[in-house]
């Protein structure tokens, strides 16, 4: 009669590891809903002077024709709805963290808009950067009146000198790039220095996604081969001796333990054979 199948203890551990490391590997392979819109800014600059064009463009997915795009000045709905928000001559309370979202988006990346009066300024696209990135700096002049003799500085040390008004594009930056930056320039026969950006250079970490996902894809590897190394322990895994064989192996061992003490002293067995004499 055939047996009633059960799981086999390494089977049964297997199959619990294996739920463990799906459970772990679930939150990273999970949607996380609708993708995020995209917001930029039109000219990059994230820091501007008052009376600047600035344009923040929203790209992402929605119906054609029908204009729902959503924006947020520092938390607060702007009664805007198209993809594109143009502000002709941006003021002081103009400052501040821009978002948006479309039609089929979840809201966007957090986008800084700076606004200062002064007579110059060092415009830069962000603060940040990561080694490898380029960088551009923009000695930038009020109303862009005409700017001339402009020179560039790191860290107070003079960096490039142009007649006319050029930008300083760094191709690839590295951590010697991090530090304080401001320009001077000409306004006529009147110098004029800017305020000072501070930029930081940062080493090509991961992110923090990156990590959560390599570390539960490493729980799921150790998972899985800790469970194959069990089965398979389990699977060849020599049982307990019976009864039976406990006898005959007690048997044999005691055969072996006799032969092995008739044969320690032989000199002893050769003269008892020496000494025996046949009866008369």
């Amino acid at each position: 009669m055939r047996r009633p199948w059960a799981p086999q203890p390494g089977t049964a551990t297997s199959s619990v590891l294996l739920w463990v490391a799906l459970l772990c590997l679930a939150p990273a392979i999970r949607s996380d809903g609708p993708p995020r819109a995209i917001l930029t800014l039109e000219p990059p600059w994230f820091n501007v002077l008052r009376g600047d064009n600035v344009t923040l463009n929203c790209e992402g997915f929605q119906t054609p024709g029908h204009d729902s795009t959503d924006w947020l000045h520092n938390g607060s709905t702007v009664h805007i709805h198209q993809d594109s928000y143009t502000i002709p001559a941006v003021n002081i309370e103009d400052s501040g963290e821009y978002q948006c979202r479309t039609e089929h988006t979840a809201l966007s990346n957090s986008v800084k808009l700076q606004v200062s009066s002064d007579w110059l300024l060092l415009q830069v696209e962000r603060l940040e950067f990561m080694e490898g990135d380029s960088m551009t700096l923009r000695c930038h002049s009020w109303r862009s009146k005409p700017l001339h003799k402009v020179t560039y500085y790191h860290n107070d040390q003079a960096l490039k000198y142009e007649l006319q008004s050029f930008n300083y594009i760094v191709p690839q930056v590295n951590y010697t790039h991090s530090g304080s930056y401001y320009c001077t320039g000409f306004m006529g026969h009147i110098s004029h220095l800017s305020a000072t950006v501070v930029i930081t250079v940062q080493g090509g970490k991961p992110s923090t996604a990156n990590v959560v996902i390599i570390t539960l894809v490493l729980v799921v590897v150790i998972a899985i081969i800790a469970a194959a190394a069990l089965y398979y322990y389990k699977r060849h895994k020599k049982p307990a001796h019976t009864p039976d064989e406990i006898g005959r192996i007690e048997v044999e061992n005691s055969m072996s333990y006799s032969l092995l003490k008739h044969t320690d002293n032989p000199e002893e067995e050769a003269s008892g054979r020496s000494t025996y004499k046949n009866p008369q």
